[in-house]
């Protein structure tokens, strides 16, 4: 199955969303969060069980992740609807005994099989692959395929971890020994600023691409909390992005997972996204680009200008996932290489274009955060795979 995954969030109107999307052939299916989906239900929010059935009715894949990586990070704090999970014994979270990676796995485990989920086993972030949470992490892996052969496992890093070079492809080798059908992999970010990809340390980027590589070599592989920035992950052998209309689905964010200190309104800024341009730009500058020249605008859009946000969130799905089809759809690893340099090249003709008619309306840096910086880590995962 290739496509797009709706990651979970608490926004009134999520499961509609999420329904209208799969329904839409928009979106391909759903992560659900112990963070952001309770398992009994409360005002305003479906149980997980409500959600899974609402999400498998209108055809889509149901995923449960149980965000033990997230849970174990500093100043995690948002557990209203975590805790009721039960996912941990008496001694709460703890995974430096076999007995306790047992226990915890085995809850993951019973709660997935309630929802009708395929297994996912847990796992912890990491920053190198050679420390103790990284054999932690085998040994999590370990005790799933142990519980369950046909487990599916995950595998989350920060920059560090995926720029750690012969030493990441040695572990990932071991990982990959185990014959998952299913990997779930992410990149995680320490800090997001902004909507922007942030690809800047192309080292990591790389690696994680590299990584998708090997592990799709015998696996199907799934790059969450993706977005646009897992297309090049795409390229290099997954089949499907996680995604959403909120920053903490489209990203890896610790924020989502910390109570806000300060809950006070907000008003979100509105955006429009830019298929031909393998971007999201606020709404005012795609309104400047419409004026300045409304057919090219229109290419560039991949469709009419969305009159609503609620448009907003389907056009931007159905962009990714027509891109995620795009390069997936591929013969072969050099043709999908070749589909996404194509157009992320495309793009960085068009941004030049724009800021050359709208000039600061469509600054340098748009171009190089959209297309330049992802056309980098493209070519340098290509160049190092012979592509």
């Amino acid at each position: 199955m290739a496509g797009v995954l709706i990651h979970d969030g608490r926004r009134i109107g999520h499961r509609k969303w999420t329904v209208d999307a799969i329904s839409g052939g928009l979106a391909d299916g759903a992560v659900l969060s112990p963070f952001a989906t309770p398992r009994v239900a409360e005002p305003r929010y479906p149980s997980g069980a409500e959600m899974a059935s609402a999400v498998r009715s209108a055809g889509g894949e149901v995923i449960f992740d149980a965000m033990t990586h997230a849970l174990l990070l500093p100043g995690v704090n948002k557990l209203d609807f975590y805790d009721g999970w039960e996912l941990w014994g008496a001694g709460g979270p703890d995974l430096r005994s076999a007995a306790s990676r047992l226990d915890h796995v085995e809850r993951v485990f019973q709660r997935q099989d309630r929802l009708g989920a395929p297994f996912l086993a847990p796992t912890l972030q990491l920053s190198s692959p050679v420390d103790g949470d990284s054999m932690r992490v085998l040994e999590i892996a370990r005790t799933a395929r142990g519980l369950e052969s046909g487990a599916w496992q995950s595998l989350v890093g920060t920059r560090s971890f995926w720029s750690s070079g012969t030493r990441l492809d040695a572990f990932v080798g071991t990982l990959a020994a185990l014959r998952s059908p299913v990997w779930v992999v992410t990149l995680a970010n320490e800090v997001v600023f902004d909507h922007k990809p942030d690809m800047v340390d192309v080292a990591a980027w790389a690696g994680f691409a590299r990584t998708v590589h090997s592990l799709s070599e015998r696996s199907r592989v799934i790059v969450a909390h993706a977005d646009l920035s897992g297309l090049p992950a795409v390229a290099a052998g997954a089949d499907t992005v996680g995604s959403g209309w909120d920053r903490g689905q489209r990203t890896f964010d610790p924020n989502s997972y910390r109570t806000d200190s300060d809950p006070g309104i907000r008003i979100p800024a509105s955006y429009v996204t830019q298929g031909g341009l393998l971007a999201v730009m606020r709404r005012d500058v795609a309104e400047a680009i419409d004026r300045w020249d409304s057919r090219a605008a229109y290419r560039l859009r991949g469709g009419p200008m969305p009159p609503s946000d609620t448009a907003q969130r389907m056009h931007h799905l159905g962009q990714l996932r027509a891109a995620v089809a795009a390069v997936s759809g591929q013969a072969t690893r050099r043709a999908r290489v070749q589909e996404l340099r194509q157009r992320y090249r495309a793009a960085e003709n068009d941004f030049d274009v724009l800021t050359g008619a709208l000039g600061r309306t469509v600054p340098p840096a748009e171009k190089s955060n959209w297309a330049s910086q992802p056309l980098t880590v493209l070519e340098a995962y290509a160049s190092g795979e012979g592509l």
